[in-house]
């Protein structure tokens, strides 16, 4: 796995995707932290150091699907089974590599949101017990999608289709049929709350979306449950080959 995490690391594209996109929930619980204080004599600023961590899981699947299903479409893909013949090998090492360089930086940027919310506020409330559980949450949702984005790319072996389908599976399915739960379709908005990018934001803020009663840790079962089919879906495909 360590040297699945360096090369990960090492491949520009990802890291520049991973990097943008960790830049965008340091900028939201930064910019959170600030608006509380000056808007409020006494903020509350418990929960910033989690704010875009939804949006920054979506950037961690899609860079791990996108990063896998390039290895296919360059050639990459089959120098990198010489180095790992088993392939069950290669799958594991690919979706915990991707995994953890996601998680450490989503805990990164929460930690700084959470140290500069702490000394700008001058309060302890970034740390809490409830904000330290939602940011292990996070990390835990983050580590659960890169997995899920990995196994997506082995199974699709496209990084087209599997970016798409990622986009779909995070923002356009659950907006779609949270639309159509407000239009009076029975279920819609049951199906949305099973959706990766709803359940991500379910195990953060561990408030059940309307139509809903998942917990913060139901959100986080059934992100494995979705994470662990796809790599299965993927296993067998690379078995196939």
């Amino acid at each position: 796995m360590s040297a699945e995490t360096a090369r990960i690391i090492r491949t520009r594209p990802s890291m520049v995707l991973l990097l943008l996109g960790t830049a965008l929930p340091l900028a939201l619980g930064v910019g959170q932290a600030i608006y509380r204080k000056v808007s409020s004599p006494a903020p509350d600023l418990e929960g910033v150091a989690t704010a875009g961590a939804d949006i920054f899981a979506f950037v961690a699947a899609l860079t791990a699907a996108i990063g896998v299903g390039r290895d296919y479409q360059t050639g990459a893909i089959g120098f990198r089974m010489l180095l790992i013949p088993r392939r069950g090998r290669l799958l594991a090492a690919s979706a915990l590599g991707h995994s953890w360089v996601a998680a450490a930086l989503a805990f990164l940027a929460m930690l700084i949101v959470g140290v500069f919310a702490t000394v700008f506020g001058g309060t302890s409330a970034p740390f809490s017990a409830d904000s330290v559980a939602a940011m292990g949450r996070s990390v835990a949702a983050v580590a659960l999608v890169s997995c899920f984005g990995a196994g997506l790319g082995y199974a699709v072996r496209s990084a087209t289709i599997a970016a798409i389908m990622i986009i779909v599976l995070f923002w356009l399915a659950p907006i779609t049929l949270l639309i159509a739960g407000l239009s009076g379709v029975a279920g819609a908005a049951s199906a949305a709350n099973i959706t990766p990018g709803i359940l991500v934001g379910q195990a953060v803020s561990a408030t059940p979306e309307p139509g809903g009663s998942l917990g913060p840790l139901g959100a986080l079962l059934l992100l494995v449950i979705w994470s662990s089919g796809v790599l299965l879906l993927a296993a067998l495909r690379l078995k196939g080959k």
